[in-house]
């Protein structure tokens, strides 16, 4: 019950957001804005795209010793965007782990805590998106709310490291023997990457991911819709569109993303109709080539057949 509550939950807010976002727009004067798009700089839209996702397998290549292959990260990546795109649950990030895992013949628990670091660090690189975003909007008080809630989870992962006692308190949950094991494990996973040649390769490959992820939206916004927008401009569109990602949706989230860009460039005096063509073509652009990819990386390259006895 509680499951089909949430997936009506989800679509609905879905369904609301596409209503919102297509309300008053013809659909031939949008069909006409968006034939007008020229094809050179659509290509270079998700030629960035690609880059990112390359950039995103070569994070994941030393996130492991020895390294990751890349054609195995850059598979799992394009995979479990792919998933992410048509399953909801964000069930794209276990099945990133287990392809990672399986290909390189790493535990469950070693696994997942490469993807658990992967997207603590985008977690990061949005949060800093976000303090951006509200101190440029004048925003001050929930400047400071972001960045406590950043150094909250830092302060955590610190604590880990410097209190290895930390990770044995998970065998103390009054939890099944196996759960228990399995958390001891991926904590101690998580610990094993708190380190400072590793921190950092993180957070340089997730800062050049970002930026190639707004230079996408810029692309996409100004090359593509011609809308002229100041750098400052398309950084909030991107920004804002990035957070609505979070919000409870269908997969993909189609609709809020939509929504949320027109109204993010409605605030920048874009009419309607473009708004809603450049939000509908930067969504596009990022769901419908990587997802074709990643199902074409998981008929070309499956992962390999759990073994008998494999650990996870």
């Amino acid at each position: 019950m509680n499951r089909f509550i949430s997936a009506v939950l989800k679509y609905g807010i879905s369904l609301f957001c596409l209503f919102h976002a297509f309300r008053g727009v013809p659909l031939r004067e949008l069909w006409d804005v968006l034939s007008r798009f020229p094809l050179p700089p659509m290509l270079l839209t998700t030629t960035v795209s690609f880059a990112a996702y390359a950039v995103m397998g070569v994070r994941l290549t030393r996130m492991n010793t020895p390294p990751l292959s890349f054609r195995s990260a850059f598979c799992a990546t394009l995979a479990g965007l792919a998933v992410n795109n048509v399953v909801p649950a964000k069930a794209g990030e276990v099945a990133k782990a287990v392809w990672i895992g399986r290909n390189n013949h790493l535990p469950a628990d070693a696994a997942l805590g490469i993807v658990f670091m992967e997207r603590f660090f985008d977690v990061n690189a949005l949060a800093l998106l976000s303090l951006w975003f509200v101190w440029h909007v004048g925003r001050r008080g929930a400047t400071l709310l972001f960045l406590a809630c950043l150094l909250a989870g830092w302060l955590v992962l610190l604590l880990m490291r410097r209190c290895p006692k930390v990770v044995s308190w998970a065998a103390r949950l009054p939890l099944p023997r196996e759960i228990t094991g399995f958390l001891q494990r991926f904590l101690s996973a998580l610990v094993g990457h708190l380190r400072s040649e590793r921190l950092v390769w993180m957070g340089s490959t997730t800062l050049l991911v970002w930026s190639l992820y707004a230079l996408e939206t810029t692309v996409a916004l100004n090359g593509v819709a011609g809308l002229g927008l100041s750098w400052k401009a398309a950084l909030s569109v991107f920004a804002l569109s990035s957070l609505g990602m979070l919000l409870p949706s269908s997969p993909g989230a189609i609709g809020v993303y939509e929504a949320i860009a027109v109204a993010a460039l409605r605030a920048h005096d874009v009419p309607h109709e473009q708004a809603l063509a450049a939000a509908l073509f930067a969504h596009m652009a990022q769901f419908i080539p990587v997802t074709l990819a990643g199902g074409l990386a998981m008929l070309a390259f499956p992962p390999e057949p759990k073994e008998e006895g494999a650990e996870g």
